[in-house]
């Protein structure tokens, strides 16, 4: 039960803070919204701004994440993503890691990227290392190899 208020408690604020035209212009973007809100209609007509898609997100974050739930945010293959994306994602974890304690405890980043298709020069380089060298945001980095062909067919038998 405290869940389903919890979660309640979220979808109101998030409702409240960003309103019924945001929530339609984010349809794109969050194709799932039309099943959490009633009359919520994708306007193809209605376009957003960077700075708008950046504000609805962070919003809705941070009302998921003071209602006390918990969020887990992916991002796979960031070595693709446009300058406008990175600054959104770091926007996001700035403004989270500046209440390390309740971030830490409520959100969970994890970003995907191939090592061998950046170097240093590349947004995602660029961006990752402010984000490492902010005292407010914890990183942790986790190498992977790609898969030997024996594991492959391994994975395949099994």
């Amino acid at each position: 039960p405290s869940e389903v208020a919890s979660s309640k408690r979220a979808s109101d604020a998030i409702l409240e803070n960003i309103g019924r035209d945001g929530l339609s212009a984010l349809i794109d973007f969050l194709p799932s919204l039309p099943s959490l809100y009633d009359k919520i209609d994708n306007d193809e007509n209605k376009h957003i701004e960077d700075w708008q898609l950046s504000y609805c997100i962070s919003t809705i974050i941070e009302s998921v994440i003071e209602s006390d739930q918990r969020i887990i945010l992916v991002c796979d293959d960031l070595q693709w993503a446009d300058r406008t994306t990175l600054a959104l994602i770091t926007e996001l974890l700035t403004k989270l890691g500046e209440d390390l304690r309740r971030a830490s405890r409520c959100c969970l980043f994890i970003g995907l990227y191939r090592e061998d298709e950046v170097d240093d020069n590349h947004p995602f380089s660029i961006q990752y290392s402010y984000l490492q060298m902010s005292s407010n945001i914890n990183t942790t980095e986790v190498k992977l190899s790609g898969l030997s062909k024996e594991d492959v067919n391994n994975m395949i038998m099994n």
